[in-house]
């Protein structure tokens, strides 16, 4: 059997600020090593209940967070750029993916919530549904056939997860979000234990998983924070400008879709600041 991690940070116990997540913070490199004991606790888990290959794609940032000596007994990928980003070598074939220390879509409440590019993406919808990295990276692996299996973070994601992919997704709560900025952490070694569990029972539960799908032609439309970040998505080509803050892109192929999503996004950032 084999398995894809889409890792990414927010979602871990105790993560509450971005002092925590990025290598200037003072915090950063704590927060690495509780990263790597609950992805040692999934692979864990996975392990024992008989997966074969397990990868870990390095989800977080500029994604050179990771390397497989802090993950033993995993092939982790990490680096950017990546065609497919948070969810790298999708296009390979996996049995399962299991997104880990997730966190809710932009617009939430949730702890650390954003979609993608933090302070640039308001908000994002497929074919009209509101979507966070959930919905957008489980759409491409249902592309593929591949079903979401597991997912941990905040209450918060968790809730999304199954209020969109269905309630036989596991999932294991590291936190409850109190705000943007704070959360209730619960204590780690239980986390461990519940993380390892919950990836075991995933496996197990593997009559239960279900693909997710989005309806062809599928269409993204992004919101973002000012004008100008939609200037510059304007120039890609068959990127159709609604209003002010807001663009839109259709396709047959959801792989073009997400792709072009990503492309928007780093158009974005680089029209974040501009010098005159």
């Amino acid at each position: 059997m084999k398995i894809l991690i889409s890792a990414d940070l927010e979602g871990v116990s105790g993560v509450v600020h971005p002092d925590q997540i990025y290598p200037d913070g003072i915090f950063y490199k704590e927060t690495l090593q509780k990263w790597a004991q609950e992805l040692s606790a999934v692979v864990a888990g996975l392990k024992e209940a008989g997966a074969e290959l397990i990868v870990i794609n390095d989800a977080h940032n500029h994604m050179r967070n990771l390397n497989s000596a802090m993950v033993p007994n995993a092939t982790v990928v990490s680096g950017w750029q990546k065609p497919f980003s948070m969810m790298a070598t999708v296009e390979n074939g996996y049995d399962a993916v299991f997104f880990t220390g997730y966190h809710a879509m932009a617009g939430s409440r949730s702890t650390l919530s954003h979609t993608y590019r933090p302070r640039i993406i308001k908000e994002v919808l497929l074919n009209k549904l509101p979507v966070g990295e959930v919905g957008l990276n489980a759409a491409l692996a249902g592309f593929y056939n591949i079903p979401v299996a597991f997912i941990c973070g905040d209450e918060e994601v968790c809730y999304e997860a199954q209020s969109l992919l269905g309630d036989q997704v596991v999932t294991v709560q590291t936190k409850k979000g109190i705000s943007r900025y704070a959360a209730i952490s619960y204590p780690f070694e239980l986390n461990l234990k519940n993380l390892k569990a919950g990836a075991t029972k995933a496996i197990k539960e593997k009559d239960k998983w279900k693909v997710y799908k989005i309806t062809s032609p599928c269409t993204v439309t992004v919101t973002f924070s000012e004008p100008n970040h939609a200037d510059a998505c304007e120039l890609i080509p068959n990127v159709k400008r609604t209003n002010n803050t807001q663009v839109e892109f259709t396709s047959q192929l959801y792989p073009n879709v997400f792709k072009c999503f990503l492309a928007m996004g780093t158009l974005a950032q680089s029209r974040d600041e501009v010098i005159t």
